[in-house]
């Protein structure tokens, strides 16, 4: 795995986020969409509008335009060259998040003080565990 400091552009939904990383020495990748490793959120693209499939995956989608913005500062640690079927790059996504949101969920890892978003959305059920 490889790690990047990145800036937040857009979130897409649950499981994916627009970012522009720094790859180090002044390079940067700008607007590239990276899809969370290992988990999967509900669907809200594509899916019926008010669906328990949209509904969930809503919750999930707003959890992290509520706790991830614009321009945030993130970490993200990339698997060497994966994507996945749509081209997007796989990463663990760490972010600073207010620790009351952590009390009682475990497994959670760390970089600092960046706490890494795929293992959140798990632990509060608004994802599940996937591997591609």
């Amino acid at each position: 795995m490889y790690q990047y400091n990145a800036i937040v552009r857009k979130i897409v939904d649950g499981d994916t986020i627009e970012i522009d990383i720094d790859l180090g020495l002044s390079a940067w990748i700008h607007r590239e969409k990276i899809r969370l490793y290992g988990i999967d959120t509900p669907e809200v693209f594509g899916v019926k509008k008010g669906s328990s499939e949209w509904e969930k995956g809503n919750l999930a989608s707003v959890f992290v335009k509520e706790h991830l913005r614009e321009n945030d500062a993130i970490i993200i640690e990339t698997i060497k060259d994966k994507r996945e079927k749509y081209g997007r790059y796989l990463a663990m996504v760490y972010i600073k998040i207010d620790q009351s949101l952590l009390v009682g969920l475990s497994d959670i890892r760390t970089i600092g003080d960046f706490y890494c978003l795929n293992d959140i959305l798990i632990a509060k059920g608004l994802a599940k565990k996937y591997i591609l």
